[in-house]
């Protein structure tokens, strides 16, 4: 089934209020260790088709490493992001999220009223369940077909 027919069958509750769509604009939500394996399912892909095109891995500190959407305007999937991405989400068209019932679990916890301190609370716990599941670590070492590396910014 096509992307834009999944995107009719989502619920009518979808939020695409001001607040979910910057979020959705400004930077892709992280999946948890098992959830990409999901979206990758609900397309109809297998985990690494679905990575070479809709993913890539991102970084918390120097060693926490995680999967997350791409982002339209700049990152080719299936590598590293480069220092502190930004950018509109690759699930993000007209307004809605493609993978809404399977969306990561950063974006599904996102509450309009969240303040800087628990958004970067819910970054971090996403990034130790990564850090702390050694098989995930090893399915991102095999995604990329090596380890993984942080950009840091040299601004």
């Amino acid at each position: 089934m096509s992307i834009e027919n999944r995107q009719q069958e989502q619920s009518k509750n979808e939020c695409s209020c001001r607040i979910c769509r910057t979020a959705c604009e400004t930077k892709p939500g992280w999946f948890l260790p098992g959830e990409a394996e999901k979206a990758a399912e609900y397309l109809g892909l297998s985990i690494s088709q679905f990575f070479k095109q809709y993913l890539l891995v991102d970084w918390y500190e120097d060693d926490e490493f995680v999967l997350s959407p791409a982002i339209k305007e700049s990152a080719v999937a299936g590598k590293e992001f480069p220092a502190d991405p930004r950018g509109t989400c690759i699930f993000y068209r007209d307004g809605k999220c493609e993978i809404h019932p399977v969306k990561p679990f950063e974006c599904r916890e996102l509450f309009h009223d969240d303040t800087k301190n628990v958004a970067d609370a819910r970054h971090m716990l996403i990034a130790q369940a990564w850090y702390n599941d050694k098989d995930a670590c090893r399915q991102i070492r095999k995604l990329l077909g090596r380890k993984p590396v942080a950009e840091i910014s040299s601004s």
